[in-house]
């Protein structure tokens, strides 16, 4: 694992790169650049946006006041059109064709309108040795100040998701959250549909204990062992597929399992504060699950953008399996 003098020079050096990177962004328009990435704690900040038959390369940045990257991507983050990378032990380094600001911010208003633009993370968060770094599952066991740290930069997934399901559910409609951590997300969603049920676990006693202040009917069970009937679930949240939180192979894992809790008919949400692991889409389509959309806008923006999945299981094929 990093360090904390590992973490905190990771730290200072993305308050120098954030302070560097202007509005015109990591090199001149239209001219061939490199950057090359010599941290593998960094290397889970990177990503390809696909939208409109042209693949685009973005890094996120730390902000001023914060002490990891958020969630929403901006034009800054864009760097340009991918053009290839080359990985040796010591260093990544990123191939791109720099483009203006103004073409930036229009790719990223794109991608949020079309359904079939996605988000690819190309890393898991790695350590020093560069192996998959997780975060020790003690982290996890529910504080109140860790409540205030995550709600907050919820705040657009939970927007979005009551946009995206308002036409989808149905009085009656189970909603189910299998890692609810805090309980906030899935509790906004039973208060934008006050018809639906609402389900809540977490394998934390403690994050349950938090929780129960707004689902009383909480409960302890292991997310990614099926812990409701299959085909039970009208929307399912996956929010806990990510960086830090599992390693690649049992997020894979992790979404075969669950996806098989929802009907035919029904929607899942696929997104997290940090990268998402699995690859989505190829997923989806070997367990016979639609992708709707995988990107989504910070509402009242049109260029801020995160990785965000609608998941449909059509009804005829859930009948033919």
């Amino acid at each position: 694992m990093f360090s904390h003098q590992d973490e905190q020079e990771w730290l200072r050096r993305e308050r120098e790169i954030d302070s560097a990177v202007g509005d015109d962004g990591f090199g001149t328009v239209d001219r061939r650049c490199s950057w090359a990435e010599e941290s593998p704690f960094a290397l889970c900040q990177y990503f390809l946006l696909h939208v409109g038959g042209r693949t685009w390369l973005g890094r996120k940045l730390v902000a001023e006041g914060r002490t990891d990257p958020s969630s929403v991507l901006t034009p800054r983050m864009l760097m340009g059109e991918f053009g290839g990378l080359r990985f040796t032990r010591e260093r990544v380094v990123f191939h791109f064709t720099a483009r203006s600001v103004e073409e930036r911010a229009a790719v990223l208003a794109r991608a949020a309108k079309d359904g079939e633009a996605d988000i690819d993370f190309l890393f898991p968060r790695l350590d020093s040795d560069w192996n998959e770094a997780l975060v020790p599952p003690h982290v996890w066991d529910g504080t109140a100040e860790l409540a205030d740290n995550l709600d907050p930069d919820e705040a657009h997934f939970r927007a979005a998701a009551a946009l995206l399901l308002r036409d989808l559910v149905q009085p009656g409609d189970t909603i189910y959250d299998p890692a609810c951590s805090t309980g906030r997300f899935v509790s906004s969603l039973g208060e934008a549909f006050p018809d639906c049920r609402v389900l809540a676990s977490d394998a934390s006693e403690k994050m349950v204990e938090l929780a129960r202040r707004r689902i009383p009917d909480a409960f302890v069970a292991n997310g990614l062992g099926r812990p409701a009937p299959e085909e039970s679930v009208q929307v399912l949240v996956m929010r806990f597929l990510n960086a830090e939180v599992l390693s690649v192979d049992t997020a894979v894992a992790g979404f075969r399992s669950l996806v098989r809790l929802i009907a035919p008919g029904g929607h899942a949400l696929v997104f997290g504060h940090t990268p998402v692991l699995p690859a989505v889409r190829q997923l989806a389509e070997e367990t016979g699950l639609e992708v709707r959309s995988a990107v989504a806008a910070t509402p009242g923006t049109e260029d801020e953008v995160f990785q965000f999945y609608l998941l449909h299981r059509p009804v005829a094929a859930a009948a033919a399996a």
